[in-house]
């Protein structure tokens, strides 16, 4: 099952940020951070998979209008 590229926008961008404030941590930690770059690597993929499957893409407008879109599926 292949989701639509809305959710897998906004799914690859939460998963961005939280490996990014992972990898800040465990630096901070003097650790190198092997899961959390696995993570970045991981969703910036998904990003661009996702990002490139858009009929029409729009530049960065498109990531808050796939949280938009997102919050409207799971609401309606």
């Amino acid at each position: 099952m292949i989701f639509p590229p809305d959710i897998l926008i906004s799914i690859s961008t939460l998963v961005v940020a939280f490996a990014i404030a992972a990898a800040i941590s465990g630096w901070s930690d003097k650790v190198f951070p092997t899961v959390a770059l696995a993570a970045l690597a991981a969703g910036v993929g998904v990003f661009a998979y996702a990002y490139n499957s858009l009929p029409d893409p729009q530049g960065w407008t498109e990531i808050p209008y796939a949280f938009i879109t997102t919050l409207a599926r799971i609401v309606n």
